[in-house]
C-alpha cells in the first residue's frame, strides 16, 4: 500500500481564453522574484524567451491536475516540520516527474506540442544556470507553468474545483499539481488515457 493515491483530472481551453482568464504576468511574476530560486533555474523566471511570442505559437493548452491524497496515517505520523518538508516533496516529485515524463511521451504523438512542467525543474540536484552554464537536460527539461505568469491557484479553483492547501505545522490533507500542454490543434482522446496514474 502507498501512502498516496493520485487522482487526475484533465481540461483544455483555447490559447486566448487561458491567457485572459487566467495570466497576469505583472502580479504572479512579481511572486516568483521573491522565491530562493528566482534566477537559478532555467525553467523559472526570467525565463530566456519572450512569453508571448512563444505562446502565440499555440492554439490550445491542456490542464493536467493532479490531486495527491495522503494516507491519513502519513498525515499524522509526519508531525515535525522536518518530516513534513522531506515527505511532501518526495511525494510531489515522484509524482511531477511521472506526469512529466507522460507529457513528454505525448508530445512524440502530437507534432507541434509542447508540455509545461508543475512548478520548478527538479532533474538536477543544482542547475547549471547559477554557474552560467548549459542545462544538462535540455531533451527533457520544461519550462514551469507559472513562469508564464499563469496562476495556478485560479486554475485549480476555477477549472477543477479544488482549493490549495498550504500548511506547515502538518501534512495536508492533499497536494495539487498542474502540468501543460500546448498544442496547435486539439488532441484525440484516445491518447490521454496513459497520462493517468495508477
Amino acid at each position: 500500500m502507498t501512502d498516496f493515491n493520485v487522482e487526475t483530472y484533465i481540461k483544455h481551453l483555447s490559447m486566448q481564453e487561458m491567457t485572459q482568464k487566467y495570466q497576469d504576468i505583472e502580479k504572479h511574476l512579481g511572486y516568483c522574484q521573491h522565491c530562493p530560486r528566482y534566477g537559478k533555474i532555467w525553467s523559472c523566471p526570467p525565463l530566456d524567451i519572450d512569453v508571448q511570442v512563444f505562446l502565440d505559437r499555440y492554439d490550445w493548452i491542456y490542464l493536467v491536475c493532479s490531486k495527491i491524497i495522503i494516507d491519513s496515517d502519513m498525515v499524522q505520523k509526519k508531525d515535525t516540520p522536518e518530516k513534513i518538508s522531506a515527505v511532501g516533496w518526495d511525494i510531489m516529485s515522484a509524482v511531477k516527474l511521472d506526469v512529466d515524463e507522460k507529457l513528454r511521451k505525448l508530445e512524440g504523438k502530437s507534432p507541434g506540442s509542447l508540455s509545461l512542467s508543475a512548478t520548478a525543474c527538479n532533474l538536477c540536484d543544482e542547475c547549471t544556470r547559477q554557474d552560467g552554464g548549459l542545462c544538462r537536460y535540455p531533451e527533457k527539461s520544461r519550462y514551469a507553468i507559472d513562469a508564464f505568469g499563469f496562476s495556478v491557484v485560479d486554475i485549480t479553483k476555477v477549472l477543477f474545483g479544488i482549493d490549495i492547501l498550504w500548511s506547515s505545522d502538518h501534512l495536508p490533507e492533499y497536494y495539487t499539481l498542474v502540468h501543460g500542454f500546448l498544442t496547435k490543434d486539439e488532441v484525440p482522446d484516445n491518447l490521454w488515457r496513459g497520462i493517468k496514474m495508477g
